[in-house]
């Protein structure tokens, strides 16, 4: 039988059918049925097909899971498991994070001795580009951002069997994982990709401004689940939607709602919704002549419950101070990038 999020999108934007030409929004309703199918259990858990799915709706299609993904993701592990066995890294409990640190932090024959880095060139006229933040892109390119690194970082790191969460800061994400064999004064290790750097807990809460109640209730600074991994790539999907389309609608609404199931605490998942909501309610009024019935009335309940469900996850604001102390930081792992990792 199929799901009620399936009937409602197929309704809505109308079902994919290999005799028609596909549209672009039909890629997003792909994307989206079979991610819903992975947080339902209908199909098999993959980040690394969550991931591609969504990057593969924003391109239309023209991204192929096998030669532009697979392959190289492939390959690469093929020379992790050849790392990991050749330096005997199995005496370790963490030799497996070991050999994915080494193989991102340094020139090896793997990656083509060049290093996994911060792709400043973001910070140019195409900085808005939502494609800066494909796993696709660092593949091809050995450069990324807070996001694509963390998130490539998850998927070698679930193909070599290693424990490894990502993990949310204010506009952030790295790599968390626990010490068991005790190499750091801290029982997790909080590792910052882009600057390849491992930092404490106290560092990551204090410099991003995030409140005891924000960790406390799981938004910031704990590990993801697989399942909350996922719940939070279909929340990409919904904001990819939205950086390709420039609208919020019922389909943001719908994929931002599938995500809070499985991840109620991703701040990011709730603005969408939010903002979707107030689209459609705009939307609705318009045709009803600003009139407030049954309906607008239950939408403006859906705003409210959404907005009060926002406010408990105690998401950090964004100030003019934080802004400035982004691009400072941004600017320091650039030279740090050029004089300490770039081989000379």
């Amino acid at each position: 039988m199929k799901n009620l999020w399936l009937g409602i999108l197929l309704t809505m934007l109308g079902a994919p059918a290999q005799a028609q030409t596909m549209v672009p929004e039909d890629y997003y309703v792909a994307a989206f049925n079979e991610m819903s199918d992975m947080l339902a259990g209908r199909e098999s858990l993959s980040i690394k097909r969550a991931v591609y799915l969504a990057e593969w709706a924003y391109y239309e299609g023209c991204l192929d899971y096998k030669t532009d993904f697979c392959d190289e993701i492939n390959r690469i592990v093929k020379f992790l498991n050849r790392f990991y066995d050749t330096n005997k890294l199995s005496l370790y409990k963490t030799g497996k994070q070991m050999a994915l640190n080494e193989y991102f932090f340094r020139p090896y024959s793997g990656n083509n001795y060049e290093p996994y880095t911060y792709d400043f060139n973001r910070y140019s006229l195409d900085e808005n580009s939502w494609e800066n933040q494909f796993v696709s892109k660092v593949l091809k390119t050995h450069k990324g951002q807070c996001r694509s690194l963390p998130w490539m970082y998850k998927i070698l790191a679930a193909e070599i069997n290693a424990d490894v969460a990502l993990a949310q800061a204010p506009r952030h994400s790295y790599i968390v994982y626990e010490d068991k064999d005790s190499l750091t004064p801290e029982a997790w290790i909080n590792l910052e990709l882009t600057t390849h750097q491992m930092q404490p807990a106290w560092w990551i809460k204090k410099d991003f401004e995030i409140s005891d109640s924000a960790v406390m209730v799981g938004t910031y600074m704990t590990p993801l689940t697989d399942i909350q991994t996922v719940a939070c790539q279909m929340a990409e999907l919904a904001f990819g939607y939205f950086k390709k389309f420039n609208r919020y609608d019922k389909f943001t609404f719908y994929c931002s709602s599938r995500s809070l199931e499985f991840y109620p605490m991703y701040p990011n998942a709730w603005i969408i919704r939010g903002k979707s909501i107030e689209q459609i309610l705009l939307d609705y009024l318009e045709t009803i002549e600003y009139k407030v019935d049954d309906y607008a009335a239950h939408l403006i309940s859906l705003l409210n419950e959404t907005k009060w469900r926002f406010d408990k996850t105690y998401m950090t604001a964004e100030t003019e101070e934080i802004r400035e102390r982004r691009k400072q930081r941004a600017a320091e792992a650039q030279k740090y990038t050029h004089d300490k990792l770039l081989p000379k």
